[in-house]
């Protein structure tokens, strides 16, 4: 298993090698407040540790040349999507360029045990087609609140079983690395502000619409979880007294008003009625509509489809 960085320090140094690729030590020390004996003294301990390496000499600032290092070419990690109904694994390198991914149809609602299973068949998939021989650290990504700390999900509405799983200390034995599990739009969020439209701004809401609802809240460049990890779970904030009825088993959520499956819903419902000759073509051929189908006959042009979106998001 690879040693983990002591320090913020070091954990700083690790994230900018991580965004700008291999830097010079002189260029380092220009981007973090440490004195260059103090700023040696980290970077040796990183050489330590495996984590770095040299990689060779930077171009002269007019004295000596420095060194350049970068992150150890051969560090794996593992990333793991479970989603209310599909599982998505891939394996990055230390840059988090994908190098292998993979995706299994699969029902949360089938547990826990069912769906690791799953997951590690894929990994040890990933494993074989020689992108990783070993993971030298993991991130799960679940569609339901999540107790960061401890790594359990807590009272996760579309989750039956999964209250109290140790998901965290599962994974790490059976992947022998370290191991973090948030909710999954926490974790996109993340991702927006590590290398999409959020990278320019420290507060902002990252909202995702797919078959259940979810949004990732950031302040101050910061995750904001609130007490239990439940801060971002909108999908199942009521929005119309006696509604529709949801999974999570009450009524009038807004997941069951305007999820990808509600809207998938409302459109063979429309299709059925006549009311679109586009969804109802659809339907005929596959025997079923999905949120994609609505999007895509949005796009075509069809005003049932985009009077449906309208009116879920309003």
């Amino acid at each position: 298993m690879t040693a983990r960085p002591e320090n913020t320090h070091q954990a700083r140094l690790l994230r900018l090698l991580r965004d700008s690729g291999s830097n010079s030590r002189a260029q380092l020390g220009d981007l973090v407040d440490l004195s260059r004996s103090k700023l040696a003294v980290e970077v040796d301990r990183l050489l330590e540790t495996g984590l770095v390496v040299a990689d060779g000499l930077a171009p002269s600032r007019g004295g000596r040349r420095s060194h350049n290092i970068r992150l150890a070419p051969t560090l794996r990690f593992l990333g793991v999507d479970i989603g209310a109904t599909s599982i998505d694994v891939a394996v990055t390198n230390a840059e988090l360029e994908v190098l292998g991914h993979l995706n299994h149809p699969m029902d949360v609602r089938d547990g826990p045990v069912a769906v690791f299973e799953q997951v590690l068949s894929l990994a040890a998939k990933l494993k074989a087609s020689g992108v990783a021989e070993d993971f030298d650290g993991a991130g799960i990504g679940v569609p339901g609140p999540v107790r960061f700390p401890e790594g359990v999900p807590v009272a996760p509405p579309i989750m039956p079983g999964w209250d109290g799983f140790p998901v965290r200390e599962a994974l790490s034995q059976e992947l022998g690395c370290p191991v973090m599990v948030d909710n999954d739009v926490n974790l996109m969020a993340v991702g927006e502000q590590h290398a999409g439209v959020a990278r320019s701004v420290r507060d902002f809401l990252c909202i995702k619409i797919g078959t259940g609802i979810g949004c990732g809240i950031v302040v101050g460049g910061e995750v904001y979880r609130g007490t239990t990890g439940s801060a971002g779970d909108i999908g199942h904030i009521l929005v119309e007294p006696g509604g529709r009825a949801c999974a999570c088993g009450n009524r009038g959520c807004l997941e069951a008003h305007f999820s990808g499956a509600a809207l998938a819903a409302d459109a063979e419902e429309a299709a059925r009625a006549g009311r679109s000759v586009e969804l109802a073509a659809r339907l005929e051929t596959a025997g079923r509509l999905t949120a994609a189908d609505v999007s895509a006959a949005a796009a075509a042009g069809d005003a049932v489809a985009l009077e449906l979106i309208r009116e879920g998001g309003e």
